[in-house]
């Protein structure tokens, strides 16, 4: 559309994104109880996540993830941060945009989603926030060497 911009985040947006998603995120789990009605929509992603798998559908599997992750927040049972979260979410996923390998953005999470639901199912949520601070770690080093290969490229 003419006269339309979308801004991508650049590398301080990203990292105060994820700043964001680890005080949401990992509180949200900190303070869950497992008969949460997000629990179980946060399996129902992981499910979602593996049929997509079993098809080689990236983008599904990155839909699903992006519900898991929405479904913590709700574990919060706050509408001001479900509310912040869409926005950090929108926001991400133009990040993502940074990486043209799908498989390489989501593959590796769909495991460690189910590890923290496990945890969390276990009653211990200690280690689903340590778990999760950890992956969370892990995909903003990936989105930030994209970034970084995409600028480069310019």
């Amino acid at each position: 559309n003419k006269g339309v911009y979308v801004s991508v985040p650049d590398m301080a947006a990203i990292i105060d994104i994820y700043q964001v998603r680890r005080l949401i995120e990992c509180d949200s789990l900190t303070h869950a109880y497992a008969l949460h009605p997000a629990v179980q929509k946060m399996k129902l992603a992981v499910a979602e996540a593996r049929k997509h798998e079993k098809t080689e559908d990236w983008v599904g599997v990155g839909t699903a993830n992006m519900k898991f992750h929405t479904a913590i927040v709700e574990l919060s049972d706050s509408e001001r941060l479900i509310k912040l979260y869409h926005n950090i979410a929108a926001e991400l996923r133009l990040a993502f945009g940074h990486l043209n390998d799908a498989k390489l953005l989501y593959a590796p999470y769909i495991d460690k989603n189910q590890a923290i639901l496990e945890l969390l199912d276990a009653g211990k949520n200690q280690e689903a926030a340590a778990a999760l601070l950890h992956y969370l770690d892990l995909s903003e080093r990936t989105l930030l060497a994209a970034y970084k290969r995409s600028q480069s490229l310019l």
